[in-house]
């Protein structure tokens, strides 16, 4: 399923908090079809950063080409320079900038600009908790060729970043990871984006495990063109050989 509501850059896919000095996690996938259908489909995702003492850089990226015929289907870019200051080991701050096109939601470009505060509340051998909030400034370029009369083509606007991070893994070694992400405007709390990622891992052998992802998406004042939500399910097979 192709979404469609405004979307929100789930960062704590790539929080590991076990990382320390460089580390690098990247996911690349391409696919291409010749004869009587001419597609092109690349994707990725992942990132690059260091930890050192409090000091966490990092680089974080994704995005996906489809095509069919040179014709553009699908095409969504995104990179996020991210910087965190570890206040203690249960609190960190965290700053970004960010970049984004998506001609599927009409964005031409997308510039955020944001800081916070992140705290780990719960915190034991198979559960983790955390929360955090700050303040994220957004300016964005819609396609004006594909909105309606009533939308404008350049947006701006001052959000509250809100997120929760449940972690749980259970006896058997499944895991459970929750992330939910709340930002209303500040002018305008009828205003606000919300995705909420709940995934599950499960291993079936000690080489092969189970992975399922689903996604749900709200924009409660979308570009009339786009839907108000989506819902998004994956599931997969990931194999470890050690």
């Amino acid at each position: 399923m192709l979404a469609r509501g405004q979307t929100i850059l789930n960062t704590e896919r790539f929080q590991d908090r076990e990382v320390g000095g460089p580390h690098l996690s990247a996911d690349l996938a391409l696919s291409l079809k010749q004869g009587n259908a001419e597609i092109f489909d690349l994707s990725t995702a992942g990132m690059a950063g260091t930890l050192v003492g409090r000091h966490w850089p990092r680089v974080i990226f994704g995005g996906r080409y489809l095509s069919d015929e040179g014709s553009s289907i699908l095409n969504d870019q995104v990179l996020q320079l991210r910087y965190s200051y570890l206040l203690s080991q249960e609190s960190r701050t965290f700053h970004f900038v960010q970049a984004q096109k998506n001609e599927t939601l009409l964005l031409q470009s997308r510039w955020l600009l944001g800081t916070g505060v992140r705290r780990t509340v719960v915190e034991t051998d198979r559960a983790s908790a955390s929360v955090g909030t700050g303040l994220m400034a957004e300016w964005e370029r819609l396609n004006q060729a594909r909105l309606e009369s009533t939308d404008d083509a350049r947006e701006r606007a001052i959000r509250i970043t809100n997120l929760a991070v449940l972690s749980w893994t259970t006896r058997s070694g499944a895991r459970v990871l929750n992330v939910l992400y709340v930002q209303p405007r500040v002018d305008n709390f009828g205003d606000v984006r919300i995705l909420n990622d709940l995934g599950l891992s499960m291993p079936l052998t000690d080489a092969l495990g189970a992975t399922i992802s689903v996604e749900w998406r709200s924009d409660t004042k979308p570009p009339a063109a786009l839907s108000k939500y989506d819902l998004s399910l994956t599931a997969g097979l990931s194999v470890d050989f050690q």
